[in-house]
């Protein structure tokens, strides 16, 4: 089901690029621009993540703490657990040798759903029947209501998955079998981009406060930017001559269209 979903999330965003009358260059162009757009987004995203302070709605040190380590759209969504969990009574039922139980309801609200916590004495793991944390990977509000009366400060690792972090992007990705696949980034275009980010704000303000300061620096930059597009420029014309001087490239190019389908749930 989760494949599928991406699928769909997928189609929904490139039926916006691209129709039933583009030809074959022209999906091709609409499809690049569309995944160019994602990239900048993510990017952009990834930027507020590291710069940007969520605002504290509780007194909680967890949620303090959990908003130096989620990205924004993830910690928003855990503080809204943690917010609603205040409303929430946690009561112990019973226990045995091994285990505790616990039943988690809504303080004065009428046919409110009761939730059970079973907690095993001695490893402190917990199990409920919400299942929210096995579906969305948040801890749920009556998980974090148990923790708030245990007065349980930090969130256990096990309750963090690391796809929700800021730091997701600088791990090493392994295989099923745990070794090492790739580096995701020694030197990202995330961690440059945050730190020429820093770096221009620090000497655009010192700038802006004199006129000849601003005009100092746009010159700079002029000379910079001339820089850095004939350096690409160069780069890429190293690459096309030596793709040239190895690949022969035929006059002409001839493309047919493909035949049309009509796509599951495409519409009209």
């Amino acid at each position: 089901m989760t494949s599928s979903q991406r699928a769909e999330i997928s189609h929904s965003f490139f039926k916006k690029c691209v129709s039933l009358n583009n030809s074959l260059y022209d999906f091709v162009t609409q499809f690049a621009r569309g995944l160019a757009h994602i990239r900048h987004n993510e990017l952009d995203l990834d930027h507020k993540d590291l710069n940007k302070k969520p605002q504290l709605i509780t007194s909680f040190p967890i949620e303090s703490t959990m908003s130096e380590l989620y990205t924004l759209a993830i910690f928003h969504k855990f503080q809204d657990e943690l917010f609603q969990s205040g409303a929430y009574m946690v009561k112990m039922t019973h226990e045995d040798e091994h285990y505790r139980f616990y039943t988690v309801e809504r303080a004065k609200v009428s046919g409110s759903r009761v939730r059970n916590l079973l907690v095993n004495k001695s490893s402190e793991h917990v199990s409920y029947s919400c299942k929210m944390f096995e579906f969305d990977g948040i801890p749920c509000r009556h998980l974090l209501a148990y923790f708030h009366r245990m007065q349980i400060l930090d969130l256990p690792d096990e309750l963090i998955l690391v796809r929700w972090t800021k730091s997701a992007k600088i791990k090493t990705v392994v295989n099923d079998l745990g070794g090492s696949v790739q580096e995701i980034c020694g030197i990202s275009v995330l961690e440059r981009l945050n730190k020429l980010f820093k770096l221009a704000y620090s000497v655009i303000d010192d700038a802006v406060l004199t006129e000849y300061g601003s005009e100092l620096l746009e010159e700079a930059l002029c000379s910079v930017q001339n820089k850095v597009r004939a350096m690409s420029l160069g780069s890429e014309g190293g690459k096309l001559g030596a793709s040239v001087s190895q690949v022969s490239i035929p006059r002409e190019h001839i493309f047919k269209e493909p035949l049309q389908v009509r796509a599951k749930g495409c519409g009209k």
